[in-house]
């Protein structure tokens, strides 16, 4: 059996409709439904043949009139432009505009509401000539900007021989030959001027009133967030098609933009038809998406910003990893490596040549790579740089993608099929818009074509469904067993004004424009209410109760409303809850995990390791091991770890030069500020190329100058030393065994004293932290007590702080070597002795102990207070969802 009709009144209609007269709707889904039902009762009262009735949207119709009149020769033809073309003409005027005295946000947005607003003067008949509506215009700037602008747009359509629909309908009514079929308007809204003039111009024509329905109201229902409402909603819908699968049911969103997607994964949820099932959905939603969020043409897009001088890393990312996309011939394991690689280069966009770099390695080296195929387009990459109009950049656009290898990456089903043919009409119509934006550059021509896209909806083609999905408008003159309302808030229903920017306010309120004044909205939301009513058997209303941590009221629309029922909520764990109790575990109780024989002969770790393993044994475990490196985010000049590397190559250098404290006192600040110049060349090589094209030659330049004031600074206060110096050792390689566990280290600087003792310098640009980290058990900062270890060893260990205004030494050792750096006997129990040698039995025992844990896979969540702050691995111990 099938579904019960969507338009229950079609014997109210069924005589205009079998005496030709034309049933205008003010939308399609009626004019559908109408369609749909009069066939059925057709069929019902045995007709099996019958001539065409003419059931059209209004301005549809009124359009088809006016070619009507210009193919029987009654009106001169003419090429109408459509909505995008039109914005495209006012986007290129508001550009062009030197007189404007303010600054636009969003040229687009300004084109868009300009659009608007000159279509609302034509609809409502108002003739800018006229010298009292021009003085209305003159009062603030908005109004005199567009009055500036609308002169250009009319001037534009002039000199490309076109119209606007709305300049076409006023020519049809000077045309009564057209006007020659009777009409019949299926609404209950008001008609904008032209519309009505129009229909007062037709044969007869009248309004079709919708029988009076008297709908059984529930009380209303109230939730705590959005989420829960849409939740309660998708259950709803599910238990009405249950109770009757052959019923009608809508769920009215009061912002469709907002709520769309969530709605439709709570449906998707209910009825099973996230996964396998993705394509079962027993749901009709009026509005699609917009044809550049669809995942086929957004990955399309991404393709064609890839040839633009400048690239974004994460589209990059995506295109790499994108199922749309031809399988390329690349090396095993180098993907990986190539995508840490784009992303720590810590920017959001890089430039081409640097991707290109970068990426060369993942493709195999008998495989040309897809920007090899596109800059054979031109020669040179010429085509990257000339500017063309839309037409032309058809042939590039295609090259580009089959380069890619889009979309054969995978089979398309239904629904990507249906994206792909619409992506290939709306390219015909970008070829179209040669008239209306003239030559573009690629970057402009990529964005002319994902504006385009933005105007398109996908709307996928399904059978008509029980549960159907609405906006306001879309329910007009539709029946239903029951419609659930969203948003039944005082704030909502009905909404505050919003006229438009760019007609004075006074004019929009005495021509009763939509949304214009507060009145305005009451009478909307108030033709909404009644349709309801009269359209539907059971009307369930909701809305949130509470806005930004306000108390929301409910509507007044609902005052005939049963008396609301307490507030609801709506929780995820509470499904999965209910999921988790019926499915069946095993239980598993793993293990630790010992390092292999293969990771024993071939793996060796930093003094980093002992440090995760303190601080957390999980995090040494994921860090070294699974190899879960976070990488860094977005950074405007270096990184910390970039600065640091710098500084150390910088020293590094310095020292090499200098070998001694008595070389370093010989030197004027002339022939020292020549040792700083060159360490900086020195250190700047250090940066790897990709991100010396990234950071760009003014960050640079600042970044060397603040390394040279901080060199020069610690330079000064390394002459302020009391006890002479020789740099021995500089960046020295050690390896160092700790129990079965090889540890791989670098130690910054060593220092011959005047007494032949040596001390460990560890340099650190940012905070040091106290020396009793390095103390008690299980030491949280192991890396010097490891270095005291080393043999031969050393009479002192010490960080050497370069930290703007913390400049100086913080340390232990025999004795007091250099200002900072403290006896060890301060650091012993009252009945230990030995100085640094109870000290280093001391960390030799802790550090042992860590070293152990780690090499037999002892690795519990057991982080310190301090572990978990610049972790970001929760996504695998799943701490972090306690402390959030």
């Amino acid at each position: 059996m099938s579904l019960r009709p969507l338009f229950a009144d079609i014997e109210s209609i069924a005589g205009f409709l079998a005496d030709g007269t034309a049933v205008l709707t003010p939308n399609r889904r009626l004019s559908r439904a109408v369609r749909d039902a009069e066939q059925q009762y057709r069929r019902a009262h045995g007709e099996k043949v019958w001539n065409s009735s003419t059931v059209l949207p209004l301005r549809q119709y009124w359009i088809e009139r006016w070619r009507h009149a210009v193919t029987r020769g009654f009106l001169p033809p003419a090429t109408l432009v459509d909505v995008t073309a039109q914005r495209l003409i006012w986007r290129r005027i508001i550009d062009a505009d030197t007189e404007l005295p303010f600054s636009l946000l969003s040229t687009g947005r300004a084109a868009m509401l300009s659009q608007e607003a000159s279509e609302r003067l034509a609809l409502w008949r108002i003739r800018l000539e006229d010298p009292a509506i021009r003085q209305a215009f003159s009062f603030d700037e908005d109004s005199r900007a567009f009055l500036r602008w609308e002169s250009s747009f009319r001037e534009a359509l002039a000199e490309l021989d076109v119209m606007t629909p709305e300049q076409a309908l006023e020519l049809l009514l000077d045309c009564p030959e057209a006007l020659d079929q009777s009409v019949a308007l299926l609404s209950q809204d008001d008609l904008p001027p032209l519309h009505q003039a129009l229909c007062e111009a037709s044969p007869a024509w009248q309004h079709i009133a919708p029988q009076a329905g008297s709908a059984k109201i529930k009380p209303t229902r109230t939730f705590s967030d959005s989420p829960a409402e849409l939740q309660m909603a998708a259950k709803w819908c599910r238990e009405q098609r249950e109770n009757d699968p052959l019923g009608r049911y809508a769920v009215v969103l009061s912002d469709m933009h907002q709520e769309r997607d969530r709605m439709e994964y709570c449906l998707r949820q209910e009825f099973g038809c996230l996964t396998q099932e993705y394509a079962s959905l027993p749901v009709n939603f009026s509005t699609g998406f917009t044809l550049d969020r669809v995942p086929l043409v957004r990955d399309a897009l991404r393709i064609l910003e890839l040839s633009l001088l400048e690239v974004d890393v994460e589209s990059v990312v995506a295109t790499l990893q994108s199922r749309f996309v031809t399988p390329l011939r690349l090396h095993s394991g180098q993907q990986e490596a190539s995508v840490r690689r784009l992303r720590e280069l810590a920017v959001e966009r890089v430039p081409q040549r640097v991707m290109r770099s970068i990426l060369d390695d993942v493709f195999e080296e008998a495989a040309s790579t897809p920007w090899d195929a596109v800059m054979q387009l031109e020669a040179n990459g010429a085509w990257q740089k000339r500017a063309r109009p839309p037409s032309q950049w058809l042939e590039p656009f295609r090259a580009i993608l089959a380069a890619w290898g889009w979309p054969l990456g995978t089979a398309p089903d239904s629904l990507e099929y249906q994206q792909a043919v619409q992506w290939h009409e709306t390219l015909d119509l970008f070829a179209t818009l040669d008239p209306y934006t003239g030559a573009l550059t690629l970057p402009a021509a990529i964005q002319s074509l994902r504006e385009v896209l933005s105007e398109q909806q996908f709307q996928p083609r399904t059978e008509d469904q029980a549960v159907q999905v609405l906006g306001p408008l879309e329910t007009t003159g539709l029946s239903f067993d029951a419609v659930w309302i969203t948003g039944m808030s005082a704030a909502r229903w009905p909404a505050a004004a919003q006229a438009n920017p760019y007609l004075p306010h006074g004019l929009q309120r005495e021509q009763d424009m939509p949304h214009a004044n507060a009145a305005w909205e009451r009478r909307w939301a108030n033709t909404r209410w009644e349709q309801w009513l009269s359209g539907a058997g059971e009307i369930q209303a909701s809305y949130v109760n509470q806005l930004d941590g306000v108390h929301a009221l409910p509507s007044p629309l609902l005052a005939q409303a049963p008396e609301q029922s307490d507030s609801e909520s709506w929780c995820a764990a509470d499904r999965w809850a209910k999921q988790s109790s019926a499915a069946q575990f095993d239980k598993i109780s793993p293990g630790s995990v010992a390092l292999s024989e293969e990771e024993h002969a071939h793996r060796s770790v930093g003094a980093n390791v002992l440090e995760q393993q303190s601080a957390c044994p999980f995090q040494a475990f994921a860090a070294t091991r699974l190899a879960a490196v976070q990488a860094p985010g977005l950074a405007v000049g270096l990184l910390s770890s970039e600065r640091g590397t710098m500084l150390h190559r910088a020293l590094f250098h310095i020292w090499g030069e200098l070998h001694d404290s008595k070389q370093l006192a010989a030197q004027d600040d002339k022939s020292l500020a020549v040792h700083i110049e060159k360490s900086l060349e020195y250190a700047q090589q250090g940066l790897i190329k990709e991100r010396l094209d990234v950071l760009g030659n003014d960050i640079l330049a600042l970044e060397m100058r603040r390394l040279e004031r901080v060199l020069r600074k610690w330079l000064s206060s390394e002459k302020d030393r009391s006890e002479d110096f020789t740099v021995i050792a500089r960046e020295d390689p050690q390896e160092h065994q700790l129990g079965d566990l090889r540890l791989r280290l670098r130690v910054d600087r060593i220092d011959a004293l005047s007494d032949g003792s040596k001390l460990i310098i560890d340099y650190k640009s940012g905070a040091i932290g106290s020396v009793n980290q390095w103390l008690g058990e299980r030491p949280s900062r192991p890396q010097l007590p490891l270095y005291a270890l080393l043999r031969p060893v050393a009479a002192g260990i010490t960080y050497a702080s370069l930290k703007p205004g913390s400049e100086g030494f913080k340390g232990i050792g025999e004795r007091e070597f250099v200002q900072g750096v403290v006896g060890a006997e301060e650091y012993l129990q009252d009945d230990e002795v030995g100085g640094m040698d109870a000290l280093r039995e001391h960390w030799d025992r802790e550090l042992s102990v860590l070293a152990d844990e780690f090499v037999a896979g002892h690795s519990p969540v057991d982080p310190t207070k301090e572990a978990c702050r610049y972790c970001q691995r929760f996504a695998l111990c799943r701490l972090g969802e306690e402390l959030t």
